[in-house]
């Protein structure tokens, strides 16, 4: 690992509960929804990912995953309070990521499936170029959003979030980071309702035209 490592942190245990049933099993093309960002960041410069699931089975992820030499570089963590809110995940993940002596962390939606490996390493190149900073978020409409990297310096806060908290408030409160823009709003695309996945079924066809 380089002296700076960067570890993904996959929030993968969500409930989807305005879905009906877990969205990361909804088919999209070749493969079930949640394994399309988690193929994008196997396949950045993060040195490990860990995927983090109510189920330690993750039943939703792909085989290609299981192959070497792609299985070395992740691992689930199985956070059993998941469901108390995206907070929990999260401290699962800081917590792996801390014994792993990460110098910082990258947090990333399992249900993004539009996220590229150029975009993750682009956000990795400006932790790597300014890495006194707090963090370096994605941005679109002037809007910070996921993937968003935190310093080391940051995991205490990280790990003091309560419930349903996510780390958007940090990104407001800390003075110390850069936001990275992309213009093209699909690559944040999520998915919540079986509206928004009607949607990414159409937009996914035209990116794959």
């Amino acid at each position: 690992m380089r002296l700076n490592n960067v570890v993904g942190i996959y929030l993968a245990a969500g409930q989807s509960t305005r879905m009906g049933s877990n969205k990361l099993r909804l088919p999209l093309g070749s493969m079930h929804l949640g394994n399309y960002a988690l193929a994008a960041a196997l396949s950045s410069n993060l040195d490990f990912v860990f995927v983090i699931s109510i189920d330690a089975a993750a039943d939703w992820m792909d085989n290609t995953f299981l192959q070497n030499p792609i299985k070395r570089k992740w691992s689930v963590v199985y956070c059993p309070e998941a469901h108390l809110g995206q907070a929990h995940s999260l401290r699962c993940g800081i917590q792996a990521a801390q014994a792993m002596g990460a110098a910082a962390v990258m947090v990333l939606l399992a249900d993004q499936p539009f996220i590229t490996k150029e975009m993750i390493n682009e956000l990795l190149e400006g932790f790597q170029t300014n890495s006194s900073i707090g963090f370096v978020a994605s941005s679109c409409n002037g809007l910070a959003r996921p993937p968003v990297i935190f310093a080391q310096r940051m995991f205490p806060e990280l790990l003091r979030l309560q419930n349903d908290q996510g780390a958007r408030h940090l990104i407001r409160k800390e003075g110390s980071g850069i936001c990275i823009n992309f213009a093209q709003q699909d690559l944040f695309m999520d998915v919540d309702t079986a509206e928004d996945y009607r949607i990414l079924l159409d937009k996914f066809a035209f990116w794959k035209s």
